[in-house]
């Protein structure tokens, strides 16, 4: 044998087979060992996690118990971690407004306290609602999400008290204007348009309570359509102010003695069509206005006597019967066009109705005014106690109750009560019975009607007191020659005659 050839013995190998056994079976154990050392590791760690979350869980339950989950948000506002005393003050605070604020055109504003018609708001309960539809077992889902609530706090109130108040409220003291041509010392100028402050009531009651059922508590007026805009602005009338201070730049005058009435060139512009032509029918409407204004003819005064008090007179029975004012329409309709035609300012008078006979039916200019036609100077006579009276200026003048009117008892000769004037005055007057039954001379006879009614001298056996009942004149004013002459001297042409029962 070799002295290094390696060579074992049984006992040799078997012990070497045995070590490498056991050191197969140690290894085996360490890893079993370290196995369960990993699961118990493992599962610590599950424990722990639990452990964690379990914590954070309940400590987001604490958290969030009576309070609104994170990310909420009711009407728009964020309410996450408020209890429900906390989000209901606040609302509270912020609809609760101390009145009622109603803003005006102009800018003035008008507050009406909530109280006086019980405007309450219910809030608690919405919020007690919002409160309890979240789910707070589930807390934490509201971390990734937003959680949006909308709702509406009823508000109560006493309508029928507010609308009062608000038809009680004067709205306003100007009234809405259009813009308009005017006339000054440099001519024709715009006025301007104005924007006035009275309110439809209807429209602004109707509007303020709809807006108060809605909860706005702050209105604005304007929003409602109460007030009335312009319907002509500055803007709109340039194009017609150069017109019209091209072509119609004058005004008319019309002289009603106590007073005027104008016309405008502006005025007058209105009337033309597309082509610049005069309607007719404008200036007739026109000319009607004045006539139903200023006539006075066939209407019944209001006039004081001198002993019976205040007494309404109608005209008279006759038609033809001649005291007052009495447009001609038509005539003063063609002379205003002709006015117009010229185009220049001036002064005019209305065209009075004109009889063939020449007279014209004017009255005493003196004694018109806004109120009668008749003025301070007249006579008057009293037919019942057979008395005249003569005042001029206001002031008594002359007086008698010697006369004689028609026969009382004979409807044909009985001297018809009304309006009249002394239109005409003649000296050596023959008179003639429209019957042909008498013809006689008088020296003074001032003329009250187109019949032959007037005041005249005659020489008779009685005046006054009851001589006209049964022994009358043919209805003329008789009086004795030395009264009618004073008389006759003092009476103008056109001077008014009042005569009454």
């Amino acid at each position: 044998m070799r002295s290094d050839d390696y060579t074992f013995d049984s006992d040799t190998s078997y012990d070497i087979s045995a070590a490498i056994a056991r050191k197969k079976q140690g290894r085996k154990a360490e890893n079993k060992r370290a196995r369960r050392q990993k699961k118990l590791a493992a599962g610590l760690c599950v424990a722990a996690v639990i452990v964690v979350l379990a914590g954070i869980y309940l400590g987001g339950l604490s958290k969030y118990a009576g309070k609104f989950l994170k990310n909420t948000f009711i009407n728009d506002t964020d309410v996450s971690g408020m209890t429900t005393s906390e989000v209901t003050n606040m609302f509270k605070e912020a609809v609760e407004a101390p009145s009622l604020t109603l803003n005006k055109r102009g800018g003035d504003v008008m507050d009406i306290d909530l109280s006086d018609f019980g405007y309450k708001v219910e809030i608690a309960a919405p919020v007690r609602e919002a409160y309890n539809s979240q789910n707070h077992a589930l807390w934490f889902t509201n971390l990734f999400k937003t959680d949006e609530i909308n709702f509406e706090m009823d508000a109560s109130y006493d309508e029928e008290k507010l609308e009062r108040l608000l038809r009680r409220t004067v709205w306003g003291s100007t009234d809405t204007q259009n813009a308009s041509i005017s006339y000054g010392d440099n001519g024709y100028f715009i006025v301007p348009e104005v924007y006035g402050d009275t309110a439809d009531v209807e429209k602004l009651v109707d509007y303020v309570l709809e807006s108060v059922n809605e909860g706005k508590l702050d209105i604005d007026l304007e929003e409602s359509g109460c007030y009335k805009e312009p319907a002509v602005k500055a803007s709109d009338l340039s194009a017609k102010l150069d017109v019209i201070k091209a072509k119609y730049d004058f005004i008319l005058t019309y002289d009603f003695d106590y007073t005027q009435e104008y016309l405008t060139g502006a005025q007058v512009f209105e009337w033309t069509d597309g082509n610049g032509n005069i309607d007719r029918s404008k200036a007739v409407q026109y000319v009607a206005g004045l006539a139903e204004k200023y006539d006075t003819f066939m209407t019944t005064r209001h006039f004081k006597t001198t002993e019976r008090g205040e007494m309404d007179i109608s005209q008279g029975r006759y038609s033809t019967g001649q005291y007052g004012w009495w447009m001609d329409q038509e005539k003063t309709v063609d002379m205003l066009l002709d006015y117009i035609a010229e185009g220049r300012t001036q002064t005019i008078e209305p065209w009075y109705v004109q009889l063939d006979t020449g007279y014209v039916y004017q009255g005493f200019k003196s004694g018109r005014s806004a109120n009668d036609d008749i003025g301070k100077t007249y006579i008057e006579i009293d037919l019942t106690a057979q008395h005249l009276w003569y005042y001029k200026d206001g002031e008594l003048q002359f007086e008698t109750t010697s006369i004689v009117s028609g026969k009382a008892t004979d409807p044909a000769r009985k001297t018809p009560g009304g309006i009249y004037s002394v239109y005409t005055k003649e000296t050596n007057y023959m008179m003639n019975a429209a019957d042909g039954s008498y013809r006689t001379r008088c020296s003074y006879f001032m003329r009250l009607s187109f019949e032959g009614i007037g005041l005249h001298d005659l020489s008779r056996g009685s005046y006054g007191g009851n001589t006209y009942i049964n022994n009358g004149s043919h209805g003329c004013i008789n009086m004795k020659y030395s009264e009618v002459k004073q008389l006759y001297e003092m009476v103008d042409r056109g001077t008014p005659c009042i005569m009454y029962y």
